[in-house]
């Protein structure tokens, strides 16, 4: 991979930039999963990575081993950018294709199970800012919960306009 040879700790494919063969993905993954992941994992690492879930990855072995990565299931993918990115490493990404599997067995990815252990994975990750911004809007709710529960809450009434 060029990347690689050009300084990169961490070089990733990435499949829509690639292609996607007719059948290789499914719709739901293609559509929803892993754009919805991979931009949560933008948004919350500012990780410049188009696809978190390419399996295509080269890099540096012993730049890799100081990232301490834990994880054991389908968030693996993920963990590698998000320590990669809080590392402060540059990752490149280069365009690869997807084909259709055809080793003729049922994927072993459990498109919900695994979505909500990735996006499980990635807030727990989260900067700071993340969890802080959630104790904030816990304490509102706790504060509104509290007044409601003394004072209840009044509507002025709307009369309807008949014609």
């Amino acid at each position: 991979m060029r990347g690689c040879r050009e300084g990169y700790p961490l070089v990733m494919g990435n499949r829509f930039h690639g292609g996607i063969g007719k059948g290789a993905m499914p719709l739901l993954h293609r559509y929803l999963g892993n754009p919805v992941l991979s931009f949560v994992g933008r948004l919350l690492f500012r990780a410049q990575v188009g696809d978190f879930h390419c399996g295509l990855r080269g890099f540096d072995r012993d730049a890799v081993r100081t990232l301490d990565l834990r994880t054991r299931g389908m968030e693996f993918a993920s963990e590698l950018v998000v320590k990669a990115s809080l590392a402060g490493w540059r990752i490149a990404e280069v365009p690869t294709t997807l084909h259709p599997d055809g080793r003729g067995r049922p994927p072993h990815l459990h498109s919900w199970r695994d979505g909500w252990r990735h996006l499980r994975f990635l807030l727990l990750s989260a900067p700071l800012a993340v969890p802080v911004s959630g104790a904030r809007l816990l304490t509102l709710g706790i504060a509104l919960t509290t007044a409601l529960y003394f004072a209840p809450l009044h509507f002025p009434r709307h009369r309807a306009r008949h014609s």
